[in-house]
Order: C-alpha cells, then sequence, then structure tokens
C-alpha cells in the first residue's frame, strides 16, 4: 500500500471498531466466570472480535503512517474514533454508565485533537525566515 489514504481509511475503520466494542463492554457489563475472573457474556462475541480487530488494524494503520505524515494529522484517527465511540455508547443505551463512557471518549478525543494542535503549532518555525532564525523576531516583531 503506496498510498497513505487507504491507511487512514483502515485506521479510521480500526479505532471506529475498537471503541465501538468499548461502548459494547460497557453495555453489556461484565460477569463473573470461573476461578473469579470477570469477562464479557456470552452475547458479547462480537465486540471481543471487534475490540481485538479493530485495535491490531489501529495500530498497524498508525505504525504505516508513522513516517509519512506529521504527527498531528495521525493523532486526529484516534480522535474520530473517540467520536465515534461516544455516539455509539448513547445508541446502545441511556443510563448513567452510558453517559459516563461518551462523556469520558469525547473528553479524551476532545484532549487528543487540541494536544494534536498544539503539537502542531509548537513545531512550527518562528521567524521571518522560512525556516526560521534562532535570534530572529516572533510574530509580534519582538526579538526572541
Amino acid at each position: 500500500m503506496r498510498n497513505h489514504w487507504w491507511k487512514i481509511a483502515i485506521g479510521l475503520i480500526g479505532f471506529g471498531a475498537f471503541f465501538w466494542s468499548l461502548g459494547g463492554v460497557v453495555d453489556l457489563g461484565l460477569e463473573e466466570h470461573a476461578l473469579g475472573r470477570y469477562g464479557l457474556p456470552d452475547e458479547g462475541d462480537r465486540y471481543t472480535v471487534a475490540l481485538w480487530s479493530g485495535g491490531v488494524a489501529a495500530i498497524g494503520s498508525l505504525l504505516g503512517l508513522a513516517g509519512r505524515l506529521a504527527g498531528r494529522k495521525i493523532a486526529l484517527l484516534p480522535a474520530s474514533g473517540l467520536a465515534f465511540g461516544a455516539v455509539s455508547v448513547l445508541v446502545l443505551g441511556r443510563e448513567p454508565r452510558h453517559w459516563v463512557a461518551a462523556g469520558v471518549m469525547a473528553l479524551a478525543g476532545a484532549a487528543t485533537a487540541v494536544a494534536a494542535y498544539r503539537y502542531g503549532r509548537a513545531g512550527r518555525p518562528h521567524g521571518n525566515a522560512p525556516g526560521g532564525t534562532p535570534g530572529g523576531p516572533d510574530r509580534r516583531g519582538e526579538a526572541r
């Protein structure tokens, strides 16, 4: 796959599936199994498959894009998955646990997007020259 748009699409689908499955985990809840271990109920197989396959696809996409795109653009993939997860949790139910999970996912997605924006702003050169000058003026015209 030489075209990075395919990797972005796979990453979006992977993160969407991963966070959708987390919404399903919140909806079903955990039950106690043998030897005091907790896990999803028997009807949670589709969420388990989505959790693992979405996670593998998302990580594979991020690793494939690591050297090709700016980090701030790559960081928007999990943010979009978190937004999809927050919506899917509220589609699955409206109990307080659903609202809490949706709120946590929305806050994490917003924090990821803000961090990506700040990371992108910090990486830009300052000064008047195209590459930035070490002692040159900043945007206000004052010397640093």
